[in-house]
């Protein structure tokens, strides 16, 4: 009785602060979207800054591509022949895509002139080529898609002659979450190489899919993958067995970082294995799940105790703008500070369910009436993401699959800046020490001397472990991407990875940019290794 009437205190002055602070922050957003938008010059209110890193090749010599020197040409780079926008440090494994296809992150030219880059090839030409688009009667993708609101994948997915089926797939910790999974007509799905795909924090996996035909998910199951839509606990409806969670309503919001990489990952991989009857999957995430992929790969042997290796399942890691180092915006943004100084008072926050007003919104409009158009102008205001690169009549459709329930003890986890917790803000270099070695490779090429190993055992060959597919938007401020390349060129064998660092992108661009399947899809696609009882699957 005691610990719930405390609970039900906790819940009342949380609902009381973080009404009133979202009330106030909402109308700020609204007047930074439709009044501070024509009070300036344009109309894009990205932050074109990079984080403060300044990347770095092994050899000590500057790429000149920092945030203080924007464009300028890589040292020892060349570039490549087919994209006269894209610079190629082989020695590294970078490309540096400096295309600009919206007009305020032009390159200044220094005399106040701009001068923009067509993306190469054109995106539409590109699109025409592949075999989607011949079965498409229509010229135009954007305008075949359906722009009806409707909070449901399979609605819009049926359009395209694709199943998604639903699985609930139970935690060794008694949760139990969404696995969605794009059926194939003429093939069965043990024939192709299975792609699970995990999102990032506050959303659910539908945002690799809610783009339609011009989405990561589409483009990849026509390509001729088996495409796996993970969600992690509690997501957009929370369940759990009562048997082993228990009838304590503080059980079921006690988890964080640590129990959904030892948890759910480990659940969505072994479920999608089983059913697609392969021994390796690649594993494709966003932002949080990225966080979660690198700590199964990289902490796994003190996150699994039963002898699970997540290495041993995954054939390629692809991260997209991956959330292993916190970004400058975590100390910059008046929001996320407020969230960080008050994320461990229970009076503030409470004790469970991280923002439950904003999910109670959702739910009683079934989630297409206001929420989608908020999130997206909240978002906006808060973290300078914006839809400048993004098909604008899609716009809505992304946020119907997001928010989605977290918990507030994950919600710490990500911002807590007490010192005997280890948080991403606070505990990143703990976590992911910079100078120490993660996947050590005794055959592979040389790597700078590192401080040591981190707690990998060395392996003979590169392929021991999965191959690292690395997508980092240059304009991402939220997570520090050029910290993450500093490592990777600095302390892991060249043979362990690709990166793609994207000039124009920011955080969510990497997923829903209208040319993500040329600057993503594609280049993704063609650099996973690819088990050759796959290959055939895989349509070139």
């Amino acid at each position: 009785m005691i610990e719930w009437l405390i609970d039900l205190a906790y819940a009342i002055s949380s609902g009381i602060i973080v009404g009133s602070f979202l009330l106030v922050v909402s109308v700020l957003a609204l007047w930074h979207n439709f009044i501070g938008a024509h009070l300036k010059s344009h109309h894009d209110f990205r932050d074109t800054r990079s984080s403060r890193t300044t990347v770095l090749p092994e050899n000590g010599s500057n790429w000149n591509i920092s945030a203080e020197s924007h464009y300028g040409p890589m040292t020892g780079a060349t570039r490549v022949d087919r994209n006269p926008n894209i610079e190629e440090d082989q020695e590294n494994n970078i490309e540096i895509d400096h295309t600009v296809t919206s007009e305020v992150t032009r390159p200044d030219s220094g005399d106040g002139s701009t001068e923009i880059h067509e993306p190469w090839p054109p995106y539409d030409d590109l699109y025409n080529k592949h075999q989607e688009m011949e079965e498409n009667p229509f010229q135009d993708v954007l305008t075949a898609e359906d722009m009806k609101l409707v909070p449901d994948l399979a609605y819009y997915y049926r359009q395209y002659n694709i199943e998604i089926e639903s699985f609930e797939v139970e935690t060794d910790d008694g949760f139990i979450i969404d696995l969605w999974h794009l059926k194939h007509e003429d093939q069965q799905g043990s024939y192709m190489h299975p792609i699970l795909m995990l999102h990032g924090l506050l959303q659910s996996s539908g945002s690799f899919a809610s783009s339609g035909r011009k989405s990561l998910a589409y483009y990849l199951h026509q390509s001729g993958f088996d495409i796996w839509l993970g969600n992690n606990r509690c997501g957009l409806n929370p369940r759990w067995n009562k048997k082993i969670v228990g009838k304590n309503k503080r059980n079921r919001w006690d988890w964080g970082m640590d129990q959904m990489v030892q948890y759910d990952l480990k659940a969505l991989v072994k479920y999608v294995l089983s059913r697609n009857k392969n021994e390796k999957l690649t594993l494709m995430a966003h932002s949080q799940g990225t966080t979660q992929g690198f700590m199964g790969l990289v902490n796994g042997e003190l996150l699994y105790e039963d002898g699970f290796k997540l290495s041993e399942k995954i054939e390629n890691f692809v991260a997209l703008a991956p959330a292993v180092y916190p970004g400058p915006l975590l100390e910059e943004k008046a929001f996320v500070k407020f969230m960080a100084k008050g994320i461990d008072n229970p009076w503030i926050f409470g004790n469970k369910s991280f923002l439950p007003l904003m999910l109670f919104m959702k739910k009683i409009t079934n989630g297409v009436i206001i929420i989608p158009f908020m999130s997206y102008v909240v978002f906006n205001y808060l973290f300078d993401w914006n839809d400048s690169l993004w098909d604008k009549p899609l716009r809505d459709r992304h946020f119907l699959f997001s928010p989605v329930y977290i918990s507030v003890k994950l919600m710490q986890w990500w911002l807590s800046p007490c010192p005997s917790k280890i948080s991403f803000k606070k505990g990143a270099g703990t976590l992911f020490p910079d100078s120490k070695t993660w996947f050590p490779v005794e055959n592979g090429h040389p790597v700078a001397e590192p401080e040591g190993l981190h707690l990998n055992s060395p392996r003979q060959e590169p392929q021991d472990y999965p191959r690292f597919l690395l997508f980092i938007p240059r304009q991402d401020r939220l997570v520090d991407g050029e910290r993450l390349i500093d490592h990777f060129i600095s302390h892991e064998s060249s043979s362990l990875y690709k990166i793609w660092y994207i000039d124009e992108y920011s955080h969510l661009d990497v997923l829903w940019a209208h040319d993500v399947i040329d600057r993503v899809g594609q280049p993704l696609a063609n650099a996973l290794r690819v088990p050759s009882r796959n290959k055939e699957a895989v349509k070139g």
